[in-house]
């Protein structure tokens, strides 16, 4: 008792040493090294005041850090943050180059957070770090209070006899590298009696079902497929939990583009009523344009959906080479079903965004859409330079006029097209663009080879690049005249 005390006194003493606000420590560049020295374990927050997701994420980091002191314990995790803007010199130190950066320090070494933005899932992740990755529940009533927590995060529950459980060990293996949900474990058979439980495993949990019984032979490649499966809502709201699970953890996803007319309530009980059909093979979410997240638009933008005719549904198939399918009928229960059916037995037809062919084409550069790409690319005898671009890409903007005096020059080649191409919306099929800019050349009698432009971005280096791997004959460009 006497110690306990002593680790809470202390505990308070060096939380009065920093400035704190709504629970979070406020550090600076005078403070920051104390904090990092004074804690085992502390979470940074690096944040700009003007930036949207910080602003986002800061009653969840809040709630966290209340729910963090109210644990206490040995291994108390503060949460602290640092205004980027203004603390230059720590931002620096830690190479940050976007809002908002979060790392988490243990013993003074950093380390990045890659876990989710709620309040539930920073606690779940920190307890996992900074402690056991199960915890050991001796009575029904420790389980009770412990289940509590069910509304933040899920809970997933190992029931046994004794600690010399193999099953056991798989369970604290998978509880070691899961970071999603939380993890206990109880050897007392009260607690399996009151919750009536068969078997070994349950994951208790505030949405959908309630709770999912864990049947099958506990291995590490069943219990993660278990918990991907039943860990999260069945329908996800698309935010930056959704991003997480959708594209950082690759899964297929299909997606609804809705509103709260009386259209898209139907699409969305639709939707809905599909959605537990195929829980188990792909996630569901749903985007609104006022749900305060920002990302409707974007989400909208990346995949090809449209933002004025809602609802609409689009598939994105990132385990099949990043497809897109576009739903194109009425947004029916049973049309929704054979939409899904069709995906998984191969039977649709991949969307590809493309923009309208120009009326003219006339420029020096030429203009490539998803339409007119095979005619102007691949059904001809030219030897083909692509420059895939973002309206918004600075480097594209310093790009273009070094990109059209090169056009120019070689106009006095016919057999070679200097071309561009709008990536945010045009898509090629065969063709991934994951950076802005990237040049691509199609040379004549192999354009199923695509090649990489590698080089320098300037007017010497894309000479040199097409004089080495043109078809034809090269043309000296000493003859072209002023245009």
């Amino acid at each position: 008792m006497k110690s306990l005390l002593f680790i809470s006194l202390l505990l308070a003493t060096s939380l009065c040493a920093f400035q704190e606000e709504d629970n979070v420590m406020v550090l600076t560049s005078d403070t920051f090294q104390d904090a990092i020295d004074t804690f085992k374990f502390i979470m940074v927050e690096f944040y700009a005041p003007w930036c949207g997701h910080c602003k986002q994420l800061a009653p969840e980091y809040s709630a966290a850090a209340a729910e963090l002191k109210r644990q206490g314990g040995d291994n108390y995790v503060p949460l602290a943050k640092v205004d980027a803007t203004v603390e230059s010199s720590v931002a620096e130190k830690f190479s940050i180059q976007g809002y908002p950066t979060i790392k988490f320090f243990i013993n003074g070494q950093a380390t990045d957070y890659e876990g989710g933005r709620t309040s539930g899932e920073i606690v779940a992740w920190i307890n996992k770090k900074s402690g056991p990755p199960s915890t050991e529940l001796n009575s029904v009533q420790d389980l009770e209070r412990f289940l509590e927590r069910v509304s933040s995060t899920p809970i997933v529950v190992f029931f046994g006899t004794s600690s010399d459980d193999n099953d056991f060990e798989t369970f604290k293996q998978v509880a070691q590298q899961n970071d999603k949900v939380t993890f206990a474990h109880t050897f007392n058979p009260e607690s399996a009696e009151k919750y009536n439980v068969s078997g070994k495993i349950v994951l208790f949990k505030s949405f959908d079902e309630k709770r999912n019984n864990f049947d099958q032979s506990v291995t590490t490649s069943n219990l993660e497929n278990f918990i991907n499966i039943y860990g999260n809502p069945i329908i996800l709201p698309f935010n930056d939990k959704a991003i997480n699970i959708i594209f950082q953890q690759r899964n297929n996803a299909v997606i609804l583009f809705t509103d709260d007319s009386e259209a898209g309530v139907a699409a969305f009980d639709a939707f809905a009523s599909v959605a537990g059909l195929f829980k188990d093979r792909i996630k569901f979410s749903f985007s609104k344009p006022n749900d305060g997240s920002g990302l409707f638009h974007r989400l909208a933008e990346y995949i090809g959906a449209s933002t004025t005719n809602i609802p609409n549904i689009m598939l994105y198939d990132q385990l099949g080479g990043n497809g897109k399918y576009r739903f194109e009928d009425e947004i029916t229960t049973e049309s929704l079903r054979t939409f899904l059916t069709n995906f998984f037995d191969g039977k649709l037809n991949r969307y590809m965004k493309s923009e309208e062919v120009p009326a003219t084409n006339d420029d020096p550069v030429k203009i490539v859409v998803g339409k007119n790409f095979r005619d102007l690319v691949i059904n001809n005898d030219k030897d083909v330079l692509i420059e895939f671009y973002a309206p918004w890409c600075g480097h594209c903007k310093q790009l273009t006029p070094i990109y059209e005096g090169l056009a120019k020059k070689l106009l006095v080649n016919p057999n070679i097209i200097i071309a561009k191409c709008d990536a945010t919306a045009n898509e090629i099929e065969g063709v991934n663009i994951e950076s802005f800019p990237t040049i691509k050349f199609w040379k004549n009698g192999q354009k199923d080879q695509i090649i990489d432009y590698n080089s320098g971005r300037d007017e010497v280096n894309f000479i040199s690049f097409l004089k080495e791997n043109t078809s034809h004959q090269w043309v000296d460009l000493d003859r072209v005249e002023e245009l």
